[in-house]
């Protein structure tokens, strides 16, 4: 699946702050003296020059790859995860990275309090870096740190919260490359460098000019997968990976990142965790976060390559679809956007669609004639245009076609 950026959840203490304030302020007029707000002390103690002589400080650790001066930057509860984040650094080779203190961020939550401690001050930091020797140009994110005040400078307490939080900010990582290939898990490496490495080879029989480079990262939790995506909690409950910039801008050049949902792949087998990752790959093959392409046709011609050696039977990878059919008849037109999104119902169903669409086309027109129109479509061609010039036809003779092929499919009657 392809993903922009999404909007975290707010933060819901406005409210509750506000009664603070109030209940202060009028117990400091009844008895005339001047009394801060909670925590005031403590937020006005941090400025703007202190948070970047700290941001700096570990820039430069990350940029040594020293674990020991990135460790002596972080409060004694952060020690291990800034030690670890500078390991992480030195396994993906990062580069062009640079930290600016924006401003600071909502107040603390319960959570982050209880994670970095009462004294942590949340800011906002641009963040800027890339993976060596995989990224053309860096990414560019705002994220969510936690600061203690000490001295001429500050702490650091943690990362996370509102904005994008590269995994790698998060925890230990193991990281694998290949030529080609990073796989990038918090965890036990376990299948996923396989499955990545796999994935390209998969992709390049139907698409031989793509190389790479392929890069898939894999949360140990899907709250972590929130993170990394800066999307809210329940948006990809269902769906096993993400294809989206590391940054969440469709600006061509941006790091892309195959991000892999923990939760759904833990149930997957073999050839349904390949398909899923072959998937993915194609999308970061054609360039989906830089084009404008019918979802039915994104969404399918992926699956349509994933699914090109992976041997299993039609009626088991379209069985919801097949199904629908029975019960309701064929569809009366291609999936759209709305039917493919990621909280829409019926989902698994509509994805087999897609693919059995394009499967459609591939079984008439050829593969290469399928990855023309892709390619055409993919290049600004509207798709009912591509119908005519690409495969001398329209869209309604290819949907009526194709309605005739799903009800041989499902055994139904026309």
């Amino acid at each position: 699946m392809r993903s922009g950026g999404q909007t975290s959840s707010p933060v819901r203490l406005a409210a509750a702050l506000a009664a603070v304030l109030l209940t202060t302020t009028l117990s400091a007029c009844e008895q005339e003296v001047d009394l801060e707000p909670p925590r005031a002390r403590e937020r006005a103690s941090l400025t703007a020059d202190q948070a970047q002589r700290t941001l700096d400080g570990l820039v430069g650790a990350l940029d040594g790859r020293d674990r020991v001066a990135a460790a002596a930057l972080a409060t004694p509860r952060a020690e291990e995860l800034l030690g670890d984040v500078a390991d992480n650094a030195r396994a993906l080779r990062l580069d062009d990275l640079a930290m600016r203190y924006v401003d600071r961020a909502a107040p603390a939550t319960a959570d982050e309090r209880e994670r970095w401690g009462s004294d942590a001050v949340p800011v906002t930091v641009r963040l800027v870096y890339a993976y060596g020797g995989v990224d053309s140009g860096p990414a560019q994110v705002e994220t969510r740190v936690g600061l203690v005040p000490e001295g001429g400078s500050a702490r650091v307490a943690g990362f996370g919260g509102d904005g994008r939080t590269p995994l790698w900010l998060v925890e230990r990582l193991r990281v694998v490359r290949t030529p080609g290939t990073l796989t990038v898990v918090a965890g036990r490496a376990g299948r996923y460098p396989r499955l990545t490495a796999r994935a390209l080879v998969q992709v390049r029989r139907v698409l031989p000019r793509w190389r790479g480079p392929l890069v898939v990262e894999v949360p140990r939790t899907r709250a972590e997968l929130d993170a990394a995506l800066d999307a809210p909690a329940d948006r990809y409950d269902e769906i096993a990976g993400v294809t989206t910039t590391a940054d969440g801008s469709t600006t061509r050049g941006a790091p892309v990142r195959v991000l892999l949902n923990p939760d759904v792949f833990a149930g997957l087998a073999p050839a349904g965790a390949q398909v899923v990752a072959s998937h993915e790959a194609v999308h970061v093959a054609t360039g989906s976060s830089f084009t404008a392409v019918p979802t039915w046709l994104l969404e399918g011609f992926a699956d349509y390559v994933a699914l090109d050696d992976a041997g299993v039977p039609v009626d088991r990878a379209a069985a919801q679809a097949l199904r629908r059919i029975r019960e309701d008849g064929p569809p009366d037109r291609l999936p759209t956007t709305a039917d493919l999104d990621p909280t829409a119902s019926g989902l698994g169903a509509t994805y087999e669609l897609a693919w059995l669409a394009c499967r459609f086309l591939g079984e008439r027109y050829g593969t290469p004639d399928l990855v023309r129109f892709y390619e055409e479509v993919a290049g600004g061609t509207p798709a009912r245009t591509a119908f005519q010039e690409v495969l001398g036809t329209t869209q309604a003779a290819f949907v009526t076609a194709w309605r005739a092929d799903l009800r041989r499919l499902a055994r139904v009657a026309g």
